[in-house]
């Protein structure tokens, strides 16, 4: 009974195994095997799954193939066995003189000390990170970069199968094939116990050690385990475990912390009494010998002929029908659920088995079906006609395919729906209206582009390529909405609720409406909406990105889930769709699929490595990761994951950034990036692909100009530099204000210079006598006009000997002021006259102060006073070129070389002019020159001119 269970069961599970083909991965020459013959599959400890073929070994990290063959140093193709080490090493068995491993994309071979004896490693042993390659006769050990052998076989028990133990207690067990026994044995050959094998162990069992606890023997039919710590040896039969008979190619590996045992027809796990639990058998077509289990729960299948075939944890619940079949569409009919296969038929479904029966065969193009509640008729639509079903009885209504005008249907219909009381069909060209019992068409509605329709609230509405349209009165309407224009190409209609409708559009994502306003559902922008399913607070989108689930919260729909084909789904592009309680069904153009609907999210991305890094072509190395700086340098990163996503990209999405340079990611799809001219520094670069994130850190040492000392003294040398440019500033800066303190003081005594020459005692005395004479000679008008003059000059002189420039104007008004006064003293020997230039504009014209009255007192009390003759005085005013004012001075006197010769008093003035006009000319402020020529140089008064060239800067 227990054994026809087990048949049974088997039956149904390789039935099952058949029907899901389609879900598998098959990997094979055309996508980068080196062959199709592979012997068989591992994992090594960093996630990635190797294939060991004819012709190389191959590294998959899920996206690319890395083969391994002699030229990157195997000592031949043809390997057939490996193992995977904790520490990360892939030791390679085959038939050879030399074995080693794989580490870090770099080959280790290392020879026998028996340089022509080829290693057979047949029944190798692996515990924890080391290796013993073992043959019938011998096992060989690496000691330094050397296998060394030593004997399985004593003289003495030739007789017995003997094999060498790895074990404290152990030291060998020997196999009697004869009287079928088996004996354990210590170090010192002494016997620690025997026990029965009768029917157990044969020559042709393979067998190995596990662990440091446990030794195997497994054979066509059976499989031994045998504890080195107790002594106790279990048998099992494949037909009490799975009921099957004989298995071919068994083997028992060790994987993690599990053991696995496989053969040509199924792939189990061991429970802790070594009973087989959760078999998975392989689909018979696939003809595979070798089945593993990887960390994720994924299986993989090794052929002789296919190459390998992968079946996903999360594709190990999905029931998957119709491969590589193009799905039109699942339709409700009547409660009952029917998928429209291209060229197959129409296929009910069978909740309770979840399979698809075929109900109408159909060579055509199968859109879907409908039922019409109020007819009580099911019709199923394909492209050259109508099958209408009622009571359990069929009518077929083909199109009229000719040309000829005729009231039967001439083109393909894509749905029917009954409207007030009229049957329509929607066509690519409009909407027939139609006799739902002769089928002939009453009239042809032209609208091109006519996708779908759905009576809703009384009202036909159509999907179109250009927007909403809508049917009345047998007439077509233009649905306009009050929130804006909406012309995008429509795929399909759902009635969402009572008020409102989804529509779904083409490459514009769904939009839900009330037939007055418009709103986009959102996160479905720019995707391809074929079709739609609505629950009560739910919406299931069949995109082109997969499915998309929303649930209504808060009034609002806001996606919570996206099913793809890292969930199962035969591809992302999703043509029809329905759910019920438990399952999602999605049809497809590569088949159907139903998915459990709370089937958890697996994430198959097992971790992120920085495969190599150089800098200047040197690699990092645990010892290496400081460098010299050099111009120009270049750094190189390469990176990679190991994941087994069924993503339709062949890149991965990566993030990167090199700190402190860069403090955001940057995302990028390549797995290289290149650094160029780092300056010298610490640097840490970090990568990351979803959750998992690497990083790497590494030195650029300095030269001697750039170390931290050698800038140091650079700055200190600098802040010295600038501390004495400071001082000598400070100093040039002190030495520039004490020159000025010098200058004003200077100046305020070439003022008063000025001013004392101005007031001349000769002058003041002379008018004060010339004031008394008036006085004396009782003329008090004169007198009183003299003094007013005077006191008024006299006033102007202190007033304006605070001042260091004035305009033009006053000066000319002091200058008549005195001479006036001069005047009254020398009454009709003193002739003066003042030209002014009309150009000048003597207001705005600025002059300095105390400049021009010394020379015309010098020409009046030297030259015209020594002249025995009356003399004239002459000033003018001119505008020069510039804004430069020329001020002449000229009087008809004596000269100025008779006046040197009579008195020194002029040669004083003339002192404090030049010093006066050196100090105007040093501030910048004033440009003057001062000339004087004698005005007569033939005659013995020789006069005097003198030319004053006032420009202000």
């Amino acid at each position: 009974m227990k054994h026809n269970k087990l048949h049974i069961t088997i039956y149904f599970l390789l039935i099952w195994s058949f029907s899901f083909a389609q879900q598998y991965t098959n990997y094979a020459t055309k996508d980068g095997l080196p062959s199709n013959h592979v012997y068989t599959i591992m994992q090594d400890a960093k996630g990635f799954m190797w294939f060991l073929t004819d012709k190389g070994m191959v590294r998959y990290n899920g996206k690319t193939f890395k083969t391994f063959t002699t030229k990157q140093g195997l000592p031949n193709n043809d390997v057939w066995d490996a193992f995977p080490t904790p520490d990360g090493k892939i030791w390679y068995m085959s038939k050879s003189t030399h074995l080693g491993y794989i580490e870090n994309d770099s080959v280790l071979s290392f020879p026998n000390e028996n340089e022509e004896e080829t290693i057979n490693p047949i029944y190798s042993i692996q515990l924890n990170n080391e290796v013993y390659p073992a043959g019938p006769k011998k096992i060989y050990a690496l000691k330094d970069k050397v296998w060394r052998s030593f004997k399985n076989t004593e003289e003495s028990r030739i007789r017995e199968d003997y094999t060498t133990i790895f074990n404290d207690k152990v030291a060998y067990l020997g196999v009697n094939l004869e009287d079928e026994s088996l004996n354990i044995y210590d170090k010192q050959n002494h016997i620690l116990s025997k026990s029965s094998t009768k029917g157990m162990i044969n020559q042709n069992s393979s067998r190995g050690q596990i662990s440091d606890s446990l030794y195997f023997w497994v054979s066509e039919k059976s499989y031994s385990i045998l504890n080195l710590k107790s002594f106790a040896l279990n048998s099992f039969n494949y037909s009490d475990e799975i009921g099957i008979e004989t298995i071919k190619y068994p083997r028992i590996n060790l994987v993690g912390n599990s053991i696995q045992i496989s053969g040509d027809q199924f792939v189990g796990t061991f429970n802790k009494d070594f009973h087989i639990e959760n078999p998975f058998f392989f689909p018979q077509e696939f003809n595979a010998h070798f089945g593993f289990i990887d960390q994720q729960n994924t299986i993989w299948l090794a052929t002789f002929t296919n190459g390998v075939y992968k079946l996903p944890y999360i594709k190990q619940n999905i029931v998957y029908h119709f491969n590589n079949e193009k799905i039109q569409n699942l339709s409700l009919v009547n409660n009952e659920l029917f998928a429209s296969v291209y060229n197959k038929g129409f296929f009910k479904y069978n909740e309770t088995d979840k399979t698809f029966d075929s109900y109408i065969a159909s060579h055509d193009y199968n859109s879907g079906a409908v039922y019409i509640d109020s007819l009580k008729r099911a019709y199923f639509l394909k492209q050259s006609g109508i099958i209408s079903e009622r009571g359990g009885k069929r009518e077929v209504i083909n199109f009229n395919g000719n040309a000829k005008p005729s009231p039967q249907i001439n083109s393909y219909v894509k749905k029917l729906t009954l409207f007030k009381y009229n049957l329509y069909g929607i066509y690519s060209f409009g909407i027939f209206k139609l006799d739902a019992k002769t089928f002939n068409i009453e009239k042809d509605i032209i609208l091109k582009g006519s996708n779908d329709f759905l009576v809703f609230n009384s009202r036909l509405i159509i999907a179109t390529n250009n927007g909403l349209k809508e049917l009345e009165n047998d007439s077509i309407k233009k649905i306009e909405f009050d929130n804006g224009i909406f012309n995008k190409p429509i795929l399909s209609i759902k009635a969402l609720s009572e008020s409102d409708i989804l529509i779904n559009t083409d490459g514009f994502g769904s939009y839900i409406s009330d037939l007055d306003t418009i709103k986009p559902l959102e996160n479905s922008e720019f995707l391809i909406v074929q079709d739609a399913f609505i629950q009560e607070k739910a919406i299931w989108l069949a995109t082109n990105s997969g499915v998309l689930h929303y649930t209504k919260i808060n009034k609002e729909y806001k996606l919570i889930r996206a099913y793809t084909i890292n969930d199962g789904l035969p591809n992302n592009n999703i043509n029809t769709i329905y759910v019920n309680n438990k399952d999602i069904i999605v049809g497809t153009n590569n088949g159907l699929a139903i998915v459990p609907i709370n089937q958890s999210v697996e994430d198959q991305l097992i971790d992120v490595f920085i495969s190599s890094a150089t800098y200047n072509k040197q690699l990092f190395t645990e010892d290496n990761m400081m460098f010299d700086y050099a111009k120009n340098n270049a750094v190189n990163f390469k990176f990679e994951s190991v994941d087994y996503s069924e993503s339709d990209t062949e890149n991965e999405d990566y993030g990167y950034k090199l700190k402190p340079l860069q403090t955001h990611w940057i995302n990028t799809t390549n797995n290289t990036v290149n650094f160029n001219n780092l300056q010298p520094g610490n640097y840490v670069f970090e990568v990351y692909n979803k959750s998992i994130s690497k990083k790497i850190s590494f030195k650029i040492k300095a030269l001697w100009w750039q170390t931290f000392w050698f800038k140091m003294i650079i700055i200190l040398l600098g802040v010295f530099v600038v501390a004495l440019v400071s001082i000598m500033f400070v100093r040039r800066s002190q030495f520039l204000k004490n020159q000025k303190i010098f200058e004003d003081k200077r100046l305020i005594e070439l003022q008063l210079k000025a001013l004392r020459s101005q007031m001349n005692p000769h002058f003041v005395f002379n008018s004060l006598a010339a004031i008394q004479y008036y006085i004396n000679e009782n003329d008090f008008e004169a007198s009183e006009k003299y003094l007013v003059k005077f006191s008024k000059l006299i006033r102007q002189f202190f007033e304006l000997s605070k001042e260091t420039e004035i305009s033009l104007a006053a000066e000319i008004h002091l200058l008549q002021s005195y001479l006036e006064i001069e005047k009254l003293r020398f009454k009709e020997k003193l002739a003066f006259t003042i030209h002014v230039d009309p150009d000048l504009y003597t207001n705005s014209t600025k002059v300095p102060t105390m400049i021009l009255q010394p020379i015309i007192e010098n020409a009046i009390n030297h030259g015209i006073f020594n002249k025995e003759d009356n003399g004239n005085v002459t000033v003018n005013f001119k505008k020069g070129d510039n804004q430069t004012v020329i001020v002449e001075i000229i009087d008809d006197g004596v000269g100025f070389v008779n006046t040197i010769k009579r008195d020194t008093e002029s040669i004083k003035s003339s002192s404090v002019l030049n010093d006066r006009l050196r100090y105007l000319n040093n501030s910048k402020r004033w440009y003057i020159t001062y000339a004087r020529e004698e005005l007569y140089p033939d005659k013995y008064e020789k006069g005097n001119k003198s030319i004053f060239e006032i420009q202000e800067l």
